[in-house]
């Protein structure tokens, strides 16, 4: 039972964590998609920037602090790649 659970709450894990890059890229078409005011268009936005967020903490809640080094150790290289080796140990990301 104990290895169905955490499979159950690994895969979980990984859908939110997609989930959350999704909602993150359909926040930046929202207001290329959407035919309406500036302020329905800013209500939605927001609306799924937090659900991106919350996706995001709770698939990293799910998911274990080995995950969450994986990850923080691919953003620290793209990091580097696109600041450069000097500027990105300049600004630390923790």
């Amino acid at each position: 039972m104990s290895e169905r659970l955490s499979r159950l709450k690994r895969s979980i894990g990984l859908f939110l964590f997609w989930a959350s890059w999704l909602l993150w890229g359909l926040m930046l078409l929202v207001p290329f998609v959407m035919e309406a005011d500036a302020s329905r268009v800013a209500v939605t936005a927001t609306a799924l920037l937090v659900a991106a967020e919350i996706s995001f903490a709770v698939s990293l809640l799910l998911l274990g602090r080995p995950f969450y080094q994986a990850f923080k150790e691919r953003i620290k290289s793209l990091w580097v790649k696109l600041r450069g080796e000097e500027k990105a140990e300049a600004t630390p990301l923790d």
